[in-house]
């Protein structure tokens, strides 16, 4: 990441990964599965990124999600957005060395498994409105 008083941006952090040996954003864009083009939006500094797509970045990377999460969340925008504290505190247990691998793998299990269903909402019922009934 650099300096400990700044924050690595998200397009910041995929610039910096994919100018690794070996590495490039057609690479980076085959590996994940997302299109060159929102890629080089993103290392643009427009538009952000979903869960989901931040995940396949790390993980066509080999990088560790907390990594590209804590770089995603510091987006154009997010910076007058105060992150969740509970978004926080995942990200601390996420990158704490004190914290076991299995706890790690049961919060990535349990984040990956809600960007799918989320992803899946999006997609499956774009813009639909639920409407509660009231209780009798």
């Amino acid at each position: 990441m650099g300096d400990g008083d700044k924050r690595e941006s998200w397009a910041d952090y995929l610039r910096r990964m994919t100018d690794r040996p070996g590495w490039s954003v057609a690479r980076l864009a085959r590996d994940s599965g997302i299109h060159r083009a929102t890629i080089f939006k993103w290392m643009a500094g427009k538009g952000g990124a979903n869960v989901a797509s931040v995940r396949a970045i790390a993980e066509a990377l080999g990088d560790d999600p907390a990594n590209a999460l804590r770089a995603a969340g510091n987006m154009p925008g997010a910076e007058t957005e105060a992150m969740d504290p509970d978004v926080q505190i995942i990200l601390r247990r996420l990158t704490d060395p004190t914290v076991s691998d299995a706890e790690k793998d049961a919060i990535r299990t349990a984040l990956k498994y809600l960007a799918e269903v989320a992803e899946r909402a999006d997609t499956e019922r774009p813009g639909r409105v639920v409407r509660r009934r009231k209780a009798s």
